[in-house]
């Protein structure tokens, strides 16, 4: 098992490439296709880092693993997600108008209390369609997939620690997992031909590889070579693949494939620089505020000029860069390492804010 691998900075890269992709596809749907792609990448090495944190949490004080799980998840996630969700929804309110933000605020409270993503599926929502007025929150819905996995998993966790201690038994329940998931992926999307994107049980499988990687101990490290191509696999797929087919399906296994063979990449063999760089790096530490920032300046600045030139989107590339590295700064990371608060106080105080900002929102919509 790498050590530090929650540090890797070619893994901050992975995020960045996995970011911008998805930035690209929203600003450019008709170059970058398969943008979308770079959920399922996040999916992967979020269940691959959260499970590596886990272990080390666990084996330095088994007896606080919990709390100290929870408060650092409230600490990292929280702030940021609710601070863009209250001023996306006043940047609404002003530019679009009493409706829009009215819609939004439902959005807004299925999300803070994430399960944003079974809300957009009952409605129908279409996450391709770009005719339509589309919800400035709608891009929570992958935090409230990564927010169940993080409630979730961890209980799971405990159990394959406590109560099963082969390996080999542990990797073939997280096996068992990722089939199960992954089966109905398959039939849901390529024989029913159902709407999947939103689901949280076809998503499962994604982080469950991640999961499974940092939980097995693995010697063989991919060649240089090897990374590369997964690399350029992944470039290719994000200007190839159809968003008129169901996601995730068939397509979606080469994907992960090659986001776990990158994962497994050994740093102290030599750098990827393609990955491992300044730059890449400094994109995969902001890349969390990079996707929260991005759709809601893009919808607003969408309705107010009813299309999008160059012009316009490289305001939004600009400011919703901007705006990340300030939010990284002076709001995320003076919040993420403060120690000023008890690991209870903050998981205290999560919940509160999550009470009661989407009591509010939930409230003082109008249906």
């Amino acid at each position: 098992m790498p050590s530090n691998s929650h540090h890797r900075s070619d893994i901050q890269g992975l995020r960045a490439i996995a970011v911008v992709l998805v930035i690209a596809g929203h600003l450019s749907p008709l170059s970058v296709k398969g943008g979308f792609i770079g959920v399922d990448i996040f999916f992967v090495i979020s269940g691959f880092v959260i499970t590596l944190q886990m272990i080390k949490l666990h084996s330095t004080n088994p007896s606080t693993f919990l709390r100290d799980f929870y408060s650092k998840r409230v600490k990292r996630i929280l702030p940021s997600a609710l601070l863009v969700t209250i001023l996306s929804l006043l940047a609404t309110s002003f530019y679009l108008g009493p409706v829009a933000v009215n819609e939004a605020k439902l959005d807004g409270g299925w999300t803070t209390i994430f399960l944003g993503n079974f809300h957009f599926h009952n409605m129908s929502l279409d996450y391709f369609d770009t005719g339509t007025q589309a919800s400035p929150l709608q891009h929570y819905w992958s935090l409230s997939i990564e927010e169940q996995f993080y409630l979730m998993w961890p209980a799971l966790f405990l159990i394959l620690l406590i109560k099963v201690k082969s390996l080999r038994t542990r990797q073939l329940i997280l096996l068992a997992i990722i089939g199960s998931s992954l089966s109905m992926a398959l039939y849901l999307a390529e024989i029913k031909s159902d709407p999947i994107f939103f689901i949280s049980s076809t998503r499962v499988w994604e982080l469950a590889v991640g999961a499974l990687l940092a939980l097995s101990i693995i010697s063989w490290r991919p060649p240089k070579i090897l990374i590369y191509i997964s690399l350029a696999l992944l470039l290719l797929a994000s200007i190839t693949i159809s968003p008129t087919m169901q996601w995730p399906g068939f397509l979606s296994i080469p994907i992960i494939v090659a986001t776990a063979l990158i994962l497994l990449n050994n740093p102290s063999l030599g750098r990827i620089k393609v990955l491992d760089n300044k730059i890449m790096r400094y994109l995969g530490d902001v890349s969390y505020l990079l996707y929260l920032w991005h759709w809601p300046i893009l919808i607003i600045i969408k309705g107010t000029s009813g299309s999008l030139g160059n012009l316009e989107k490289l305001y939004i590339a600009m400011l919703t860069l901007a705006l990340s590295v300030v939010t990284h700064h002076f709001f995320e990371n003076p919040i993420r390492f403060s120690t000023k608060t008890r690991p209870a106080t903050t998981i205290s105080l999560g919940i509160s804010a999550i009470t009661v900002l989407s009591g509010a929102l939930f409230i003082t919509y109008q249906g």
